[in-house]
């Protein structure tokens, strides 16, 4: 097995199809870089004597030594048992539609309990600021909101910077599932109408609408439902 003695750009590839994998997490600590399309990243930024991680959800993460590690890094899926479902439609379009929805919830779900999560641990600070008049509630506000947005790239930095345009829609519906609050109405607690306004026209030019409410009984939003109920029993 050839190792990266000589070599500093390697491949990561799934275990079982063979395919390369894009947007795996490499790092050292908070030193890190993704694959790209073709699977590919260099290792230049990293030393001898480094340990290095390689994650991506879906599956299993695993770390080596970096002078162990080899041209090309195997990844096995971290299985999550699914109870029969029906596919509608027989063409291999639907089935794809399918498994590329199934990816693409398993990627930004995790992303959308994080902002639950961390909504809720700034909101009593929100509060307070409410005291606070013109430009320094906003500047108090948008100090609060870089940490939230410091803390996801912290934790998912180096794939939750580089979603497809479908994975930007699922994770706008989720944030709305998780909080109960659309991504537009997040923006403006935590920032300003203006802001709000801002992105809401900046994200309906790439085709998304952060006033979108998740609906789980309709269309796509069952889907989704679908697959996170078996993520979530899993867990169990």
């Amino acid at each position: 097995m050839l190792s990266l003695a000589s070599a500093q750009t390697i491949t990561l590839v799934d275990f079982q199809t063979k395919t390369p994998i894009e947007n795996v997490n490499v790092f050292v600590g908070d030193n890190g870089t993704t694959t790209d399309s073709y699977g590919s990243c260099n290792l230049g930024k990293f030393n001898n004597g480094d340990t290095v991680t390689f994650s991506m959800i879906g599956y299993r993460t695993i770390t080596l030594p970096f002078s162990d590690v080899p041209g090309i890094v195997y990844l096995k899926n971290d299985a999550i048992p699914m109870d029969i479902v029906n596919i509608i439609g027989k063409s291999s379009k639907s089935k794809r539609r399918y498994s590329r929805l199934e990816r693409n919830v398993r990627k930004v779900y995790p992303y959308a309990k994080k902002i639950s999560d961390l909504l809720a641990q700034y909101s009593s600070i929100i509060d307070s600021i409410e005291q606070y008049s013109g430009i320094m509630r906003y500047q108090k506000k948008r100090k609060i909101f870089s940490k939230i947005e410091e803390e996801l790239i912290s934790d998912y930095g180096y794939s939750i910077k580089k979603l497809t345009k479908s994975q930007g829609r699922i994770l706008i519906r989720l944030v709305d599932r998780e909080t109960s609050k659309t991504s537009y109405n997040v923006i403006k607690d935590f920032r300003n109408i203006v802001s709000a306004s801002f992105w809401q026209l900046t994200a309906r030019v790439f085709g998304h609408n952060l006033r979108s409410i998740y609906n789980p009984e309709k269309g796509e939003d069952r889907m989704i439902e679908y697959f996170i109920n078996i993520i979530e029993n899993n867990r169990r």
